[in-house]
């Protein structure tokens, strides 16, 4: 019997992993999700994770503007 409180928890909730965690991150950048999916992420995405994945999600999406831009000048 674990009394400490050192071991896992069987009624913690699982982290979601680095996939999961963007495809959460950009299906919030297309603006389209079920209320089931959100509130089976929002239990499960460490909010730390969030907020570095949108980061990179957004710099990947400015980066690709940027070349778009500079092959149309070209």
């Amino acid at each position: 019997m674990n009394a400490g409180g050192d071991g896992p928890s069987h009624d913690a909730p699982r982290r979601a992993g680095f996939w999961p965690t963007m495809r959460a991150v950009l299906w919030s950048f297309f603006g389209v999700r079920k209320r089931q999916a959100y509130l089976d992420d929002a239990g499960s995405l460490n909010p730390l994770a969030v907020v570095a994945a949108g980061v990179l999600a957004g710099a990947l999406f400015v980066i690709v503007i940027a070349v778009a831009v500079q092959v149309v000048l070209a």
